[in-house]
This record gives structure tokens, C-alpha cells and sequence, in this order.
């Protein structure tokens, strides 16, 4: 079964490993994801070695079609944030695919 991770599993391995109360473990991981979006906010960039980096994608205008009156519409421009994983962890999840006989 592959693995599901989330802030509370976050902070069981956290207060386990460290001692720590949960609580705490959570304060910790929250303080970590708003300094990430507040950088992010700020058109910065997260790097987070051996993992990847988070930037700011700015998409363009663009035409589409509203589903429900099917007419033709200008959907804005926007931000998005984008992920770019390191090489290290694309060869972590594709070290399966190089094993010899």
C-alpha cells in the first residue's frame, strides 16, 4: 500500500522521533508551510534541497468556454505556484526502474 502523508502525520512522526508533544509538532510544521507561502506570496522561491523547488508560474490570458452557458470567454491571468522536484528524489521514485537482472 503506498504511503499518505498530511500535517497530522507529519506531527505523529515528529513528536515520536523528537520527544515532543504533538501539539508542538504541529506548531512546528505550520510555522514551516507559512514561511513556504509567505515566500511564495512574495513571488519567491522555495528550495528545498534534495527534495525540489516551489516558484511562481504566471500564466497568461487565455480564451475558454463557459460549460454552462457555452459561450466564449476571456479567463484571466494568474499566479500558480509550480513544483520542480530535484534530480535526487526523481531518482527515488524511479530506482525501481534500474534494477538489473
Amino acid at each position: 500500500m503506498s504511503k499518505f502523508v498530511n500535517k497530522t502525520s507529519l506531527s505523529i512522526v515528529l513528536a515520536e522521533e523528537y520527544g515532543m508533544k504533538k501539539k508542538d509538532a504541529i506548531k512546528i510544521i505550520n510555522r514551516i508551510f507559512d514561511e513556504m507561502s509567505e515566500a511564495l506570496e512574495e513571488n519567491g522561491q522555495v528550495d528545498i534541497t534534495g527534495f525540489g523547488k516551489f516558484v511562481i508560474f504566471d500564466r497568461k490570458s487565455r480564451k475558454g468556454i463557459n460549460p454552462v452557458s457555452k459561450e466564449a470567454m476571456e479567463i484571466p491571468a494568474s499566479k500558480l505556484p509550480k513544483f520542480k522536484p530535484s534530480t535526487t528524489l526523481k531518482a527515488k521514485c524511479n530506482k525501481d526502474r534500474f534494477i538489473e537482472d
